[in-house]
């Protein structure tokens, strides 16, 4: 039995976990600078739209409601991303906002601006990634097992 706990627990294998999750972790980074690029793009549009509103131009119903849309993810994005990024200690505030979108992610609720989700969620840790990453773990490899 620690022979098999030993062997479970050798380097190599930790060495590919560790990999494995810094692969996750450049990913989920990626996401958020993609999200913040998206929420720049969208910001500028709903300001373009608030300048036109205060020409007195006339503005679509489609225009009203992207507005709205826009100011809700900015309200979003300044009540949960700026005061977890204020902690001082380097990374510890991104951990904490990765840590605490994902759980929330995992429930279905979106802590973030809609542009931090992409529409196809590959690899976003939803309910049915974290059940497949649960199947995996009792494989050598990582690779999910059979359901038996």
């Amino acid at each position: 039995m620690i022979r098999d706990l030993l062997a479970l627990f050798s380097l190599p294998r930790v060495r590919n976990e560790m990999a494995r999750l810094a692969r996750l972790f450049l990913q989920e980074t990626n996401r958020y600078s993609g999200g913040i690029k998206g929420e720049a793009k969208e910001t500028k549009e709903a300001f373009q739209i608030l300048t036109k509103y205060m020409k007195r131009e006339a503005i679509s119903p489609a225009e009203k409601k992207q507005f709205v849309k826009q100011m809700i993810d900015l309200l979003k994005g300044s009540g949960v991303v700026v005061p977890v990024l204020l902690i001082p200690l380097p990374f510890v505030g991104t951990v904490l906002l990765i840590i605490a979108e994902q759980l929330l992610l995992s429930m279905n609720i979106q802590l973030l601006p809609s542009a931090f989700y992409p529409n196809a969620s590959k690899e976003l840790m939803t309910p049915e990634a974290v059940e497949k990453e649960l199947k995996g773990v009792g494989s050598p490899d990582g690779s999910p097992g059979k359901k038996g």
